[in-house]
């Protein structure tokens, strides 16, 4: 009989080769079982020990009598054997973690990632539509290609460096900064070019949309990817997140929103501002995960608008900016092929995307954009909604504008989408079967397929009292009166992806959009776009 104190381990012998204690253990206990070391009482079992008789070297006894005692040979031989296996399992285990400690040690790291979504586009405008924004052509281009490093320089210090090949610039800065975590009250704070904390539009990320683009407020009112300072943190449960920013306003020829995609901003003239956003999950099922959750969040953005007068930094041929100057505009939910931010005047034939509403550029000092924002996801059902409405203070006083979006995701293979909690934000689902397995043996199925629809609006109606105030390029000043662009444009869209794996895609997008001009009336468009897409 072995005592099952000899079976239990001693945590504070940690010097001691747990194969060579049991080992000893079980060789002592060979000894005890000796028949001259038995006990007269044959039967007498001590409380506390435990019957191992029938385990080693022993047949059933079918008379029912007791087995006979092993022999100490066969102690002997079990306690070499387990000692050589166990031991073995240790010096494994103890390789590994020298291995793991030492990768740990090893700074800078670094990992590669990217993704490219190709993008076809067909477009069919009423007359009234082309005559107001111009005639928009068919085409095909790439509308992302990005390839980026990620890594850590310390254990607390992250870095990511990425450009793009199918934007302005070619190639152009997206997301580069530098960031120390672990820091107390501040928890992370980010320096360089980013995704400013506004909107769970801005912070999905391009690749996890289920649309080929983002909403009509997010790409008429929000800054976006800007140079700044960032800090962010969370509760201790990782219920609530928030994150804040300084950062310049400024960007492509001084345009206050969208994009800044060369990460350089000039001007002796204001140009800073702040953001802000907090969100909170007032419902997360962490048994299933992502499956289950429902989160609320609101935002706030103060741009003090800037300009740069210095000379030949305006529009070609003209000095810079002289004041500072507040635009908003939008194209339908479809991302343009060419540049629309560089054709000439509202309303001119593009080579791609036409810009649908746009407030043109009048005189400004700031301007104050809020944000409210939903996200409600049950198992392949999700939700997300958002309204956005923005105060100028132009130089005839305050000019307001406003816009909202509701969009429905569901999964047809069951799956849902996953939940990123330092971004609050949903990300793509991974499929329960891959259509293209990913490695050799895997099972083929037919991937994921999820339908979705979106209703979109925004309002960029100007007043009256502007007139007069719009920038007039033949003298570099602001006493035009122009408002070719002003507007309401509501967007349905219907959309389907199928997600052959984690890691590709295709998207089809039909979009409907209906345009009432301020100067020339309705209009109607209808957009049929598609993307492939790779992400690694």
């Amino acid at each position: 009989m072995i005592p099952r104190r000899l079976l239990e381990l001693d945590d504070s012998r940690q010097e001691t080769s747990l194969a060579a204690e049991f080992a000893d253990r079980l060789e002592q206990e060979s000894e005890l079982l000796k028949p001259d070391n038995a006990s007269s009482e044959g039967n007498d079992v001590e409380a506390g020990q435990v019957d191992l008789s029938g385990y080693f070297n022993a047949d059933p006894d079918v008379t029912g009598s007791e087995p006979p005692l092993p022999k100490k040979s066969s102690f002997e031989s079990l306690a070499s054997e387990f000692a050589s296996r166990l031991s073995a399992v240790e010096k494994s285990l103890t390789k590994r973690d020298e291995a793991d400690a030492k990768k740990a040690k090893q700074y800078p790291t670094h990992k590669l990632t990217g993704f490219l979504q190709l993008d076809t586009a067909f477009y069919a405008q009423s007359p009234e539509n082309i005559a107001t924004v111009g005639d928009a052509q068919n085409g095909t281009g790439f509308r992302r290609a990005r390839f980026a490093v990620q890594g850590k320089v310390a254990e607390f210090t992250n870095y990511q460096l990425e450009v793009d090949f199918a934007t302005a610039g070619r190639p152009s800065f997206f997301d580069n900064y530098v960031e120390q975590g672990n820091l107390p009250f501040f928890g992370e704070v980010r320096a360089g070019q980013f995704l400013q904390p506004f909107s769970v539009d801005a912070m999905s990320g391009f690749r996890n949309l289920p649309f080929l683009e983002r909403s009509l407020p997010f790409l008429a009112f929000v800054p976006f990817r800007r140079v700044g300072i960032m800090s962010s943190n969370a509760s201790e449960d990782e219920m609530t997140h928030w994150a804040y920013s300084i950062f310049r306003t400024g960007g492509y020829n001084n345009a206050p929103l969208g994009d800044s995609r060369f990460a350089t901003d000039f001007g002796n003239i204001g140009g800073f501002s702040f953001s802000t956003r907090v969100t909170h999950l007032l419902y997360y099922d962490e048994c299933a995960e992502d499956r289950d959750l429902w989160h609320i969040g609101a935002a706030y953005n103060y741009g003090r608008l800037g300009a740069n007068d210095a000379k030949g930094s305006g529009a070609p041929g003209n000095a810079g900016s002289p004041e500072p100057f507040y635009q908003a505009r939008t194209t339908p939910e479809f991302g343009p092929l060419g540049y629309p931010e560089l054709s000439a005047s509202f309303g001119n034939a593009v080579n791609g995307t036409p810009i649908f509403v746009d407030t043109g550029r009048y005189q400004a000092d700031y301007f104050n954009l809020f944000g409210l924002e939903t996200v409600y996801q049950s198992g392949p059902l999700s939700f997300q909604s958002e309204y956005m409405a923005t105060v100028v203070e132009s130089v005839v006083g305050p000019v307001f504008y406003q816009g909202a979006y509701a969009e429905v995701m569901y999964r047809l293979t069951g799956e849902h989408r996953r939940y990123d909690k330092k971004l609050s934000a949903l990300r793509n689902p991974i499929p329960n079967s891959n259509f293209l397995p990913l490695k050799t043996g895997e099972i083929r199925g037919w991937g994921a397929w999820e339908v979705a629809a979106r209703w979109s609006v925004v309002d960029l109606n100007n007043p009256d009292k502007l007139d007069g105030h719009y920038y007039n390029s033949a003298t570099n000043s602001y006493d035009g009166t122009n408002k070719a662009g002003n507007g309401l444009l509501n967007d349905a869209t219907l959309g389907m992806t199928w997600f052959l794996n984690a890691h590709t895609k295709l998207q089809l997008n039909w979009i409907h959009a209906m345009l009432r001009n301020q100067a020339k009336g309705y209009s109607s468009a209808d957009l049929f776009v598609s993307r492939i897409q790779v992400d690694f």
